[in-house]
């Protein structure tokens, strides 16, 4: 059979267990699958990996901490436009060559990043290497989808599941790790071999496309139009709102105006246009629409989680950029032992069972982190952790497989689409919902304590003695050692409040994660040899 009619007889396929649609894998489909798996992993492995490094970056371009967090924000806004847009193009324009073209891109902006001199020129350069690697995830999926026979698609599950799992839990590790090495701009040079490998591999794998610009008469302009709109101000909103304090921010409410507007219009426009960008009919499927409501809320608690746990280990136990990357790989290296096992589970065990174990893996992890103290440093996130990798693999692999099991291969792009979009939207709200609530409820705890350490309080007068007469005792006069002791006891309380309000975040996420345990009751069984899908 060739591969021609491979790919014709895939897309023709109906899901569903009579469909035989078989053949052996060749060098050429697996370079392409490998190479189309590895650009999806470092698209999305750049996501987090400045985190750790961000400290370096913004002393060395001079940044405050609100411009140093569009490094991030610039990436995300420009990969969350392109997504959808993708599969579109890569037929306008020819799968080989528009991905071998997005490819070369990520190379050159990612080398650019690594020259970067002032704010301006990071931004740029993180848009343009965020265009390119919003590229490269959902045309990874097309890949698997049109080169791996129904048969070996839980292995592809498995191979395209570490850009879910691993990807944005190593970014810190590996930044931290690169930064305190090499210095931050490795972290951006990173990119080049794998660059070139993927390059490579995808050159030998894809065969030629052809050019077909008369399709750009059906691209929907005013669909388009609006999702760059509101998928834009929506990134921005969630990345930026804790940082200015949200509405209080002009910019801010001009971007919220703009995407009230344009979000439900673009909406509204693709059920009315002929040729949608995004097809929300897909919506209607039951298992599709709750593991699209799963995927979101599960990379809330993913990036929100990573997020949450670098800022607490940097904050108040002081680690460096490589000690935050060695309590993170407690996240990767158990995963890779799961993923090995995911097709033979899947093929096993209910997929359902599967998304549950899962979740309660998870939900676990972050209900062990929601009794956090001074004394809990990196060795005691250990076993969280540990919980945490092995709950990731178990729950986001099947659950793409239970979400596409009724959706057509003609319908895939769409659907990975969507899958792509709400999961770095999730993200977004992860991130910004960490920093918001640590904000806010730093301050309600802080109010809090600072009325118990009022002096009509016998037991806070005492202590303050204490503190009071361990300094004259170091040197100080009576009054500048009552305030050297009020000025302690305020920091205790400060520091107090910070940690209540991590282990809060972490309590929200476990909430969050049985809420979507419930969730999974709603969904039907369904065929691991159907049409399985995976959420990059």
């Amino acid at each position: 059979m060739s591969l021609k009619q491979k790919i014709i007889d895939s897309a023709k396929a109906k899901p569903g267990p009579e469909v035989e649609v078989n053949w052996e894998m060749g060098a050429h489909e697996w370079a392409a699958v490998l190479g189309a798996a590895l650009g999806a992993f470092m698209a999305v492995l750049d996501i987090q990996i400045t985190n750790a490094s961000m400290r370096e970056i913004q002393g060395s371009l001079g940044l405050d901490l609100s411009e140093g967090g569009w490094i991030s924000t610039a990436y995300l806004i420009a990969e969350v436009i392109v997504i959808p847009l993708s599969t579109f193009l890569s037929t306008v324009f020819g799968l080989r060559r528009y991905l071998l073209a997005n490819i070369a891109f990520f190379i050159f902006s990612s080398c650019l990043c690594g020259m970067a001199y002032n704010l301006q020129s990071m931004i740029l350069f993180r848009v343009f290497q965020g265009i390119a690697g919003g590229a490269l995830i959902p045309l990874a999926f097309q890949i698997m989808l049109i080169y791996m026979p129904l048969q070996k698609r839980t292995l592809g599950l498995a191979i395209f599941g570490m850009t879910a799992t691993l990807a944005p839990t190593l970014g810190p590790a590996l930044g931290g790790w690169l930064t305190e090495t090499y210095g931050w701009r490795s972290i951006f040079w990173i990119n080049f071999l794998p660059g070139i490998l993927m390059f490579a591999a995808l050159t030998y794998g894809l065969p030629q496309s052809r050019i077909n610009l008369s399709k750009l008469k059906r691209l929907d302009v005013l669909g388009a139009i609006l999702l760059i709109l509101g998928l834009g101000t929506l990134t921005y909103i969630l990345e930026e709102g804790a940082r200015v304090d949200w509405f209080e921010d002009a910019h801010l409410k001009i971007a919220t105006l703009i995407c009230i507007f344009t979000l439900p219009m673009f909406i509204l426009s693709q059920f009315l246009s002929k040729n949608p960008l995004l097809n929300p009919k897909l919506l209607k499927d039951k298992n599709f629409s709750f593991s699209v409501i799963v995927t979101t809320i599960t990379a809330v608690a993913l990036y929100g989680g990573v997020y949450s746990l670098s800022i607490y280990l940097s904050q108040i136990q002081n680690y460096n950029s490589i000690q935050i990357g060695e309590v993170m790989m407690w996240i990767g290296i158990p995963q890779l032992l799961v993923m090995p096992m995911m097709p033979m589970l899947i093929q096993k065990i209910d997929s359902r069972v599967l998304v549950m174990v899962g979740l309660l893996f998870f939900a676990f992890s972050n209900l062990m982190n929601s009794g956090l103290n001074i004394d809990y440093s990196g060795e005691h996130f250990r076993w969280s952790l540990i919980f945490r990798a092995i709950g990731q693999p178990l729950f986001m692999i099947p659950l793409s497989s239970i979400g596409m099991a009724k959706i057509l291969p003609s319908e895939s792009g769409s659907a990975a689409s969507i899958y792509n979009v709400m999961r770095n939207i999730g993200g977004s709200i992860g991130i910004a919902l960490s920093g918001t609530f640590l904000i806010s409820r730093t301050g309600e705890k802080f109010n809090e304590l600072s009325q118990n350490l009022s002096l009509s309080n016998p037991a806070a007068t005492e202590r303050l003695v204490g503190i009071q007469r361990y300094f004259m005792q170091q040197g100080f006069d009576s009054e500048k050692a009552k305030l050297q002791a009020l000025q302690l006891l305020k920091n205790l309380a400060q520091r107090e409040s910070v940690i209540y309000s991590f282990s809060e975040i972490f309590y929200l996420f476990f909430v969050g994660l049985l809420v979507c345990f419930v969730l999974i009751f709603f969904m039907s069984k369904s065929k691991s040899s159907g049409n399985p899908m995976i959420d990059h």
